[in-house]
């Protein structure tokens, strides 16, 4: 359940007043005009933002909402947590809360440079801790994006996916979790296998059918899983996947350059 009083930056007990302004600060600062290449990151934010202040600043609503959810402004410390501790966990906050904004304000470099310096320090430090959900799915995002803009492909794959992991079964934000599956494909298929050996290009090209994405984008997969096969020389097999990229796409180009290529080499085909 997502706290409407985290979305706003604001305390449970402000005025209606101190909402409205927070309101209208956030929906400056997350504008899409102004966040032009995360555009739909940046209208979804603008959206549950909208729908936080409608709530929140109507009392009538705002006295429903805070009895129906007041377990999600309990105190996140523990009870029994020293100081020591708690200063920790402010120190955190903080650092995490300055990756965040360094990533919503385009500055790449220096959130990556912070997110690591943050992990060497705490090691499988948990952000869910010190983010509302939103934010933190948004967070993951943006660090996704940050390395891939630096080519660091690896880690952002293993970051696209762990957001899709979390967020499955989700009927919430379905067009960010597509962006996403369509950027793991992009990076498996344009960067990686492109450069790599078949063997492992071949297992990138699995890891893409498992997104389950349009019967077009898998025709694809397939018919370049072929090709990594006719390299191997492993001609049964790149007959097989041929065959079902046909019958995904009949039409599939460059299919027939394959198929040519595939007859040196077994004599009696059908396709």
């Amino acid at each position: 359940m997502v706290n409407y009083y985290d979305i706003l930056e604001v305390h449970q007990e402000v005025s209606t007043e101190e909402i409205k302004r927070s309101f209208r600060s956030l929906i400056k600062k997350y504008h899409p005009d102004i966040h032009s290449q995360n555009k739909l990151w940046a209208e979804s934010k603008t959206k549950i933002i909208i729908q936080a202040y409608k709530t929140l600043s109507d009392s009538v609503t705002r006295e429903q909402y805070d009895k129906q959810h007041k377990h999600l402004f309990r105190a996140r410390r523990k009870p029994g947590t020293s100081k020591k501790e708690a200063a920790r966990d402010d120190n955190i906050q903080a650092r995490i809360r300055i990756i965040f904004f360094d990533l919503l304000d385009g500055h790449i470099d220096n959130a990556i440079e912070n997110y690591e310096h943050l992990l060497k320090d705490f090691h499988n430090i948990d952000f869910l801790s010190y983010l509302n959900h939103r934010d933190y799915i948004d967070c993951k995002f943006l660090l996704a994006e940050a390395y891939e803009k630096m080519r660091r492909y690896e880690v952002a794959i293993t970051l696209y996916e762990f957001i899709l992991e979390r967020g499955k079964g989700s009927t919430n934000r379905r067009h960010l979790f597509h962006e996403i599956k369509e950027r793991i494909r992009n990076i498996y298929c344009r960067n990686l296998a492109r450069t790599a050996s078949p063997e492992k290009a071949l297992g990138y090209y699995e890891k893409v059918l498992k997104l389950h994405l349009y019967k077009n984008e898998n025709a694809f997969i397939y018919k370049k899983m072929a090709e990594c096969f006719l390299k191997l020389e492993e001609y049964e097999n790149a007959l097989k996947h041929l065959n079902i990229a046909l019958s995904l796409k009949p039409n599939l180009q460059g299919a027939n350059k394959l198929k040519a290529k595939l007859k040196h080499h077994i004599h009696d085909i059908f396709l």
